[in-house]
């Protein structure tokens, strides 16, 4: 959030320039005016003192006719005085006192030494101090227009974008199974329609791999058990060739012996192969390399509660997280993300609807986090075998699955350093899910 805070910085100091310099302009081009306004007063009584006539007045109009067709090329349109009036000494105090000096300069008439009367020259703008005030409130209009719409832009667009922002890495980790919610004003709707279709496509691609791999498995099963027999037999055969069994005296032969030995090692050769081929296609199941980092538990905790608060709302399952412990861990946050989401999953395929609960503790044994829920639970006979590929329990009769969940977790789990374990909880009547990593 601090870049916004930033761009609202940004705009405020930009506005606040912007204030300023219109300040500085506008009374910048109005000290223009004053001097120009000035300069054709000083003139124009200069040249009232000077004209061949004793009345004043007739003087002022005089020069007014004579000179006012040149003043808006020579000092500018807005410089020329609306109205140009003569005032003798003896009536000045009067109608001084009564004019609106603020849009008027005035010059004294002087003859030989002596004030003979005043000159009022009237100007429509001369009120500078309104222009000033109105570019000011132009400009923190503005101001106020710019920070609405960043706001809005922020709360109706960036926000809302950002959460949507970091999806496509969780469908890619394979952390998230819930879909993009719609935002009320639909600005995202098309993009949303299409993380959701695309979510839904990798998430029914990977059942079929997964029923794919469950079919190699059972095949390479299938061929490894076919295989195992044979070359057993073909191994037995080996040592009684070795042992002279089927020589009549029953005395060994070194041709046969040397025979034999050969076959042994390519009996091993063949054994071997079909344990490295078992091997490779387990591990292909999942896909996993961790990326070791510090993180805080808590930080676990506000991932689970932003992606599960809203889903187990809608499903009306009552959904808790304790964190009890909130201190740092050297792990992969993504790699455990995984795992607890594999937990969850499962709870939330055989939960009652009653509870689904995460506690995330640290103690003096190591790291432990537990997921638990009421419902159908594993039989203690198979809590053993829950963990390994494509095992499905007893319970899990009508539900749907591959058996390849729970590996996944215990497969990661491994790659970690930790270990994982199922249980239930006699005084909770929850069926537990736990990982543990060892201090």
């Amino acid at each position: 959030m601090r870049k916004y805070y930033l761009k609202y910085l940004v705009a405020f100091l930009l506005f606040v320039v912007l204030g300023v310099g219109a300040f500085f302009a506008v009374t910048k081009i109005y000290e223009g005016d004053s001097g120009r306004r000035n300069t054709l007063a000083n003139r124009f009584v200069q040249q009232v003192e000077e004209y061949p006539s004793d009345d004043l007045g007739e003087a002022v109009e005089a020069v007014r006719s004579e000179q006012e067709s040149s003043w808006a090329s020579e000092f500018g349109e807005r410089n020329v005085p609306s109205d140009i009036s003569y005032i003798s000494i003896d009536e000045a105090v009067t109608n001084l006192l009564s004019d609106d000096t603020s849009s008027s300069l005035t010059w004294i008439i002087s003859r030989d030494g002596k004030a003979e009367g005043i000159v009022v020259f009237t100007y429509e703008d001369l009120r500078e101090v309104h222009t000033l005030y109105l570019a000011e409130a132009v400009v923190v209009f503005a101001f106020i227009i710019l920070i609405t719409f960043f706001i809005y832009i922020d709360r109706k667009v960036i926000m809302p974008f950002n959460k949507l922002s970091s999806y496509p890495e969780k469908i890619a980790k394979n952390e998230t199974g819930e879909h993009i919610p719609e935002s009320k004003e639909r600005y995202f709707g098309k993009y949303i329609w299409g993380m959701n279709m695309l979510s839904d496509r990798l998430s029914g691609d990977r059942k079929k791999l997964r029923a794919l791999e469950k079919e190699k498995q059972t095949l390479l099963s299938s061929i490894a058990h076919g295989i195992k027999t044979p070359v057993a037999n073909i191994r037995l055969y080996a040592q009684a060739l070795k042992s002279g069994l089927y020589r009549k005296e029953g005395i060994p032969d070194p041709d046969d012996a040397m025979v034999a030995e050969k076959i042994e090692k390519n009996t091993q050769d063949i054994e071997d192969i079909v344990k490295e081929l078992l091997n490779a296609a387990s591990k292909s199941i999942v896909e996993y390399e961790p990326s070791i980092d510090q993180f805080y538990l808590s930080e676990i905790e506000d991932w689970l509660k932003e992606e599960y608060s809203n889903r187990m709302n809608v499903l009306k399952i009552p959904f808790t997280i304790d964190c009890k412990s909130r201190v740092m861990i050297n792990s992969d946050k993504s790699g455990v993300i995984r795992v607890l989401t594999q937990f969850i999953e499962n709870a939330i395929k055989y939960s009652d609807g009653k509870h689904i609960g995460v506690i995330i503790d640290k103690s003096d044994e190591g790291y432990e986090f537990v997921v638990g829920n009421t419902g159908s639970h594993v039989p203690e006979n198979e809590e053993k075998y829950v963990f390994n590929s494509f095992y499905r329990g007893s319970n899990s009769e009508n539900v749907e699955g591959n058996g390849l969940g729970l590996y996944e977790a215990s497969f990661i789990a491994r790659k970690l350093g930790g270990t994982v374990a199922t249980r239930y909880n006699d005084q909770t009547s929850e069926t537990e899910f736990c990982l543990f990593f060892p201090l």
